[in-house]
């Protein structure tokens, strides 16, 4: 992973699928639970170089910085991301080309919230366009044990599958026309 600046992040990411339905009871339970929704908005931009992943995020909602550059990968589960700000896009696309790195997808995320309330997970719930309703939640490595117990409460949320894919690899097997969703299959 390369990136000049910014601060390594690993985690195990668990990203899981609603139908419109129960993302709407969701959000109204969280609603009265008094939970904070934080709305947000980007686009991210994929490039790939061999089998290199890197992305440029562009915020449209309130966010610092407004450009972002991030390496990532995953390996038996654990996604490492490495992230730097950028000037902006241009500047960030000429600087992934100059490192050999070519321009691939492009997923747009128009409606998504942060929820979180003090003592409780945080999740992300997003609607993103030819996948539907999905969220996510990232446990740190070393609350790893705890996943069953996150998947439970998935369930009892009203998730109708879940994943440790990434978003990239998502979109990519939708594009492919790939089944993309392992029903509450364990995967540790």
């Amino acid at each position: 992973m390369s990136a000049s600046e910014g601060s390594v992040k690993e985690n195990i990411e668990i990203r899981f699928f609603l139908t419109p339905a129960n993302a709407r009871k969701l959000l109204a339970a969280w609603k009265s639970e008094k939970r904070r929704l934080q709305p947000y908005s980007f686009v991210d931009y994929y490039f790939v170089k061999g089998r290199s992943r890197a992305k440029i995020r562009t915020w449209r909602s309130a966010h610092v910085p407004k450009i972002e550059i991030t390496f990532f990968r995953r390996r038996k589960g654990v996604k490492t991301e490495k992230g730097k700000a950028a000037t902006g896009p241009r500047a960030a696309s000429k600087e992934l080309e100059s490192l050999g790195f070519m321009p691939h997808l492009k997923i747009i995320k128009k409606r998504a919230w942060l929820v979180s309330k003090g003592g409780l997970p945080t999740y992300a719930l997003e609607l993103v366009p030819r996948l539907g309703w999905t969220g996510e939640i990232e446990v740190p490595l070393r609350d790893r044990k705890k996943i069953p117990r996150h998947l439970e409460q998935l369930r009892r949320m009203g998730a109708i599958g879940y994943t440790m894919k990434s978003m990239l690899q998502l979109m990519e097997e939708r594009l492919e026309g790939k089944k993309m969703i392992e029903i509450f299959q364990p995967f540790l």
